[in-house]
């Protein structure tokens, strides 16, 4: 390759990310790293000496461009090589990246999104390709330059260790957003070894692995899958999200044609997939390779494994290849891992217990007042976790309560918000990673180093099994109710042929001094049936299955609902917009809520 490259000393060796790349590319250069498959399909093969390549030319030219270590720069771009050149560029350099999701279709919100990412991570450049850089320009503040991929490619330089060190700044996550305003999430480069390999133990990781993956890169799952590759020295099929929305059965083509034998997916995809080979059953298709596919990053529903085993198990897919996890942006990427050598496993427990008790009582299948919880496994190795009361006293077994998280994966805090005092060398300090991220932090974890997830959930025997989040919770007359499961259940009871196609919200009642039930519906649900119809069974089920009454119903359109740059479903903007229609009042009849916010009659 052009410029020399030094093998990292032992010091670095393989403690970052960055350091086994290039220990790999000196090692074995002409090994395959990467078959990257961007948004015009065209196919790119890298080899290990390749991507050092595209590294030496990134950290020439932000060197050119006075880029230095610490600074922050926002990342725009879609998969492809600049992409790959310009993340791992910045880690080599000690540059910390945030990446960002590109603007799709006329979003009124993104430019306001993108600014706030920009002025909480104190970011003053902007990477972006060429067809995007001068919108870009037109809404950042003057003094962020917006820079294209191009003038980012220097001569390289001759790589030796990379500035970066384990208790340095890798990258900023944005969280979710689900619950509230994003954050910037912390993650060094310590964080992301340690989760890579608590993965690779957990899946029983082996030599002549291979990753594919479609996801998006401004996503944790994303992301950190270049991570695990270049540190289990692995090949990987790099694939523009795009290219799955356009046609979601290339996904599972790009593992028969490269063998691939891990692909992790949000449960959401398996579903697509799912629906698509029902009305289009797929031929010369071969899923035997497929050893372990982690479905995470949003709730994973029984009913979807169940019957995307069912349409492609015929095509090879073994029975212990889906395997549920959790994780979140607070834990790098991965919490919980699922047994790789059983198939997937749900606990059938008493709905009415769960909301009046905050115990996971057992029901026996197909009584019509059990939901199934799915199992997540045991903390990944090298981590614990437990379940705790507001207390933080750990709860037995089948006790609903918070799940904490300790262990190296897990980050020291949020990026401070802007105008958040942090003293004079804060900000040093942040990226030095000598300093807390501030007051919000420190409740961040408990005094013992358990990390407060905010999610609540019980355990059985050494497993976790997650029900819902804390703030999402709807209380009603003082039972706990979960929105996932209400709204898995009435997607059953309503036979809707998708999913999500229900959001469940609890909004306050001024008269009855609780909250009330609000459910919104995907009106295709509706499609060529009774409404009054749908909703007189669906408040049936719901009056027997959970004792709930008085359920307001909204028929809305898929495009309304206010998401994540993720896809996840925010809501507390449904909350708010359901709080914000004129006037409120209590009633079942059911609406349809239009895009100004009010309610029409269904």
């Amino acid at each position: 390759m052009t410029g020399a490259m030094r093998p990292p000393t032992a010091e670095h060796r393989a403690q970052t990310v960055v350091g086994a790349l290039l220990e790999q590319a000196a090692d074995a250069p002409d090994q395959p790293a990467f078959h990257v498959i961007e948004r015009s399909e065209e196919e790119f093969a890298l080899t290990y000496a390749d991507v050092g390549r595209l590294v030496g030319r990134a950290a020439a030219g932000l060197r050119a461009h006075g880029i230095g270590e610490g600074d922050r720069v926002l990342v725009v771009l879609p998969t492809s090589r600049d992409f790959l050149a310009v993340y791992l560029g910045c880690l080599y350099a000690g540059v910390v990246p945030v990446i960002a999701a590109e603007p799709t279709g006329a979003n009124p919100h993104y430019a306001a999104h993108l600014r706030g990412l920009v002025e909480q991570a104190g970011a003053t450049r902007v990477v972006a390709a060429p067809d995007l850089a001068d919108s870009l320009a037109a809404f950042l503040p003057g003094a962020v330059t917006v820079t294209t991929p191009d003038a980012l490619r220097g001569q390289p330089l001759t790589l030796d260790d990379p500035r970066a060190t384990p208790a340095s700044l890798a990258h900023l996550q944005a969280t979710s957003g689900s619950t509230g305003a994003p954050k910037l999430a912390m993650v060094r480069h310590g964080n992301i070894t340690a989760n890579v390999r608590a993965i690779a133990e957990a899946i029983r990781a082996e030599p002549n692995d291979s990753l594919v993956s479609w996801l998006p890169l401004f996503h944790d799952m994303g992301l950190i899958g270049i991570s695990y590759a270049l540190h289990a020295r692995i090949p990987m099929v790099l694939a523009d999200p795009v290219n799955f929305l356009r046609n979601p059965m290339s996904w599972l083509r790009w593992i028969s044609r490269h063998r691939g034998t891990l692909s992790p997916a949000p449960s959401s995809a398996f579903h697509i997939c799912a629906r698509v080979a029902k009305r289009r059953p797929p031929d010369d298709l071969d899923l035997s390779s497929w050893r372990v596919a982690l479905c995470g990053a949003e709730p994973v529903h029984e009913a979807t494994l169940r019957e995307f085993q069912a349409a492609f198990g015929p095509f090879g897919l073994p029975e212990t290849t889906l395997r549920p996890v959790y994780g979140l942006a607070e834990t790098t990427l991965a919490a919980t891992i699922s047994d790789v050598d059983h198939p997937f496993s749900v606990d059938r427990v008493d709905a009415e217990a769960v909301s009046a008790r905050g115990r996971a009582e057992p029901r026996p299948a197909g009584d019509p007042r059990s939901m199934s919880m799915m199992c997540v496994g045991p903390a990944v190795p090298g981590h614990r976790l437990r379940v705790v009361d507001p207390d933080g006293t750990p709860l037995p077994d089948r006790m609903i309560g918070e799940i904490e998280v300790a262990g190296p994966s897990v980050i020291d805090g949020y990026l401070p918000e802007p105008g958040a005092a942090q003293g004079a060398s804060g900000a040093a300090q942040a990226t030095s990673g000598a300093a807390r991220a501030g007051s919000a932090d420190e409740r961040l974890k408990r005094p013992d180093g358990y990390l407060r997830t905010g999610d609540l959930g019980y355990q059985l025997d050494g497993e976790l099994y997650v029900t819902g989040r804390r703030k999402e919770i709807v209380i009603i007359s003082g039972r706990n109710y979960i929105p996932d499961q209400i709204e898995r259940f009435v997607e059953a009871v309503a036979k809707s042929p998708r999913t999500p196609s229900v959001v469940a919200v609890g909004v306050p009642d001024p008269m009855l001094l609780t909250e009330q039930l609000h459910l919104l519906l995907d009106e295709r649900i509706g499609e060529g049936r009774d409404r009054q119809a749908v909703a007189d069974e669906v408040r049936g089920a719901l009056a027997e299955a959970f004792g709930i009454g008085g359920v307001t119903f909204h028929w809305i359109r898929r495009a309304q609902l206010p998401r994540t740059t993720s896809g996840k479903i925010q809501r507390h903007l449904c909350r708010r917009m359901i709080e914000e229609r004129p006037p409120f009042r209590r009633t079942d009849v059911p609406t349809r809520v239009t895009s100004g916010g009010a309610p029409d009659a269904g």
